[in-house]
């Protein structure tokens, strides 16, 4: 139903509209009546009608300025203008107003039937744009948390990917040229605080995100295992040393928040101020560094500081990247001498801490297991945290390097497999048509020539080979039937010269298909 509103000084005219209308399009409409401008204020304050059929000569308040009223307040409603020939002027005014349509006095029938049918197609359209508006917002509001942890989790596993991590600030509407990493690590070895932080991680989570995000417009990270990291923009224009400060004092902030709320022990760790979204997720590296020693768990340090007064990192990011690549390329010598060359400079980094070597080792193989997608890592830290001499850790950490290329070539193996039977199940599909072996490569996403070399190393035949074998074999089966002429086995297996199947025939069996048939149907010797 909708709600019609006419506004005429004459009754008649009203009440003869209405008829007609109520005639046309029976059980459309609530009718509303005003008999001047003033009235028609009102009503369409109080009902706020959809439509409106305004007559432009009335007493008082004139249509003219009863639609820039009324309109000026409800720019959405659909009004339609009501003229005498004497005031067709008027009518052009009005629809420089806004007015959607006018009609001339006596309307006619089909006239107002078809303003009618505008006005309500109109309103429709509106209404499924503005629903569809709705359920886009909805949707989207349900969409924003999952690209925040998205986001959030590509900056912390060191996955950022330039077209990905772009679309998903847009998508989030952040344009951030700068900014820092602040990772919150709680106590996970005393039995009694894990515990703890299991049963509130969630609240926690909820927690940090209603302080932090308000405050300091950041990103928040799922609990990742025990930790939890914010991504935060740097307003332009402000010192480093200060901001450094700043950073401080926030990790100070959330950590008595934690505290205080939830009686749980936090570490909190600040990285460098970096740009780019690269930048961010080295500078969450960082943070993690800083707060992974246990024995630091109530301290809020920021990784400048720290490297202000141990001197210059032991083990540069970029290095770091060197030796993740050699894992990645499956070169075990190559992993094994870098590893040396960090083990030493660790060890003279840190030549009476044990805890602290122990913590730099793990933080390391933390990195390269992220990237080597080897798991979530908590094997490795509980392997490795229980360890209380030197080369143990040494040995164990080597160990881990060793699994982290077998992982690799396993799933590279696994994914050839995976690729070969697809495409083994394709061609025994297929093999009886026009085959190529370009098609094959083709449906298995690969390119022809490395589809060629991998089909090869798997089949110990070419791929011509291996088709020319299922259709000899199916010929010979076929023939041993003695249901199809020659003729149509040799269409029947994929060919479509039958002298070119004979002489393929007979360059694998030995004999002709015809020597074939007779060989088979010759008695056997009794």
């Amino acid at each position: 139903m909708y709600t019609l509103l006419i506004a005429d000084d004459e009754a008649l005219e009203r009440e003869g509209l209405e008829l007609m209308i109520r005639h046309m399009l029976p059980d459309t409409f609530t009718f509303l009546h005003a008999e001047n401008g003033r009235r028609a204020i009102q009503l369409a304050e109080e009902a706020r009608p959809d439509f409106i059929f305004m007559d432009i000569k009335m007493p008082g308040i004139q249509g003219l300025e009863a639609v820039r009223e009324i309109l000026g307040k409800y720019p959405a409603t659909r009004i339609v203008m009501i003229t005498a020939h004497d005031y067709f002027t008027y009518a052009k005014e009005s629809l420089a107003l806004g007015v959607r349509d006018y009609l001339l006095k006596p309307a006619k029938r089909e006239e107002v039937l078809e303003v009618l049918k505008t006005l309500i197609a109109e309103t429709e359209e509106a209404r499924r744009e503005r629903d569809e508006r709705l359920e886009m917002q909805e949707k989207l509001s349900q969409l924003l948390p999952l690209a925040e942890n998205e986001l959030s989790l590509m900056l912390m596993l060191e996955c950022v990917q330039e077209i990905e991590v772009e679309q998903l600030a847009h998508l989030l509407n952040l344009q951030w040229q700068k900014g820092y990493a602040m990772v919150l690590s709680f106590a996970r070895h005393a039995a009694k605080d894990w515990e703890g932080f299991q049963l509130v991680k969630k609240e926690v989570y909820e927690a940090v995100k209603q302080f932090a995000k308000p405050n300091l417009s950041c990103l928040v990270s799922p609990v990742v295992g025990h930790q939890m990291a914010l991504f935060i923009p740097l307003p332009p224009g402000q010192p480093g040393y200060s901001q450094r400060v700043k950073s401080l004092e926030w990790g100070e902030r959330v950590k008595n928040l934690i505290e205080e709320r939830f009686h749980l022990t936090v570490s909190v760790g600040i990285g460098s101020f970096r740009e780019g979204w690269d930048g961010m997720s080295r500078s969450y590296r960082e943070a993690v560094r800083v707060c992974a020693d246990d024995h630091d768990l109530v301290s809020v340090r920021h990784y400048d500081d720290i490297a202000q007064s141990s001197g210059q990192r032991v083990i540069t990011l970029d290095e770091e990247k060197k030796l993740l690549d050699a894992l990645l390329r499956q070169d075990k010598l190559e992993a094994a001498n870098r590893f040396a060359l960090f083990w030493e400079r660790l060890v003279e980094s840190e030549p009476a801490h044990l805890p602290r070597l122990r913590g730099e080792v793990i933080g390391l193989l933390l990195y390269l297991s992220r990237g080597t997608h080897a798991g979530d890592g908590a094997e490795l830290i509980s392997s490795l945290s229980a360890i209380e001499d030197r080369e143990t850790l040494r040995q164990g950490a080597q160990l881990w390097l060793d699994t982290f290329i077998d992982g690799l070539k396993e799933e590279k193996e696994r994914g050839r497999s995976h690729v070969l039977q697809r495409a083994l199940l394709y061609i025994g599909q297929k093999y009886k048509e026009d085959i190529s072996m370009e098609q094959s490569a083709e449906y298995v996403n690969l390119s022809p020539y490395y589809f060629s070399k991998l089909f090869k190393q798997h089949t110990g035949e070419n791929f011509i080979d291996y088709v020319t074998r299922l259709r000899m074999e199916e010929a010979k089966r076929l023939i041993g039937e003695q249901r199809l002429s020659l003729k149509e086995i040799c269409f029947e297996v994929g060919y479509n010269d039958p002298n070119y199947f004979s002489r393929v025939f007979k360059k694998t069996t030995g004999m002709t298909p015809t020597e074939y048939r007779q060989q088979l149907e010759k008695p056997s010797p009794c």
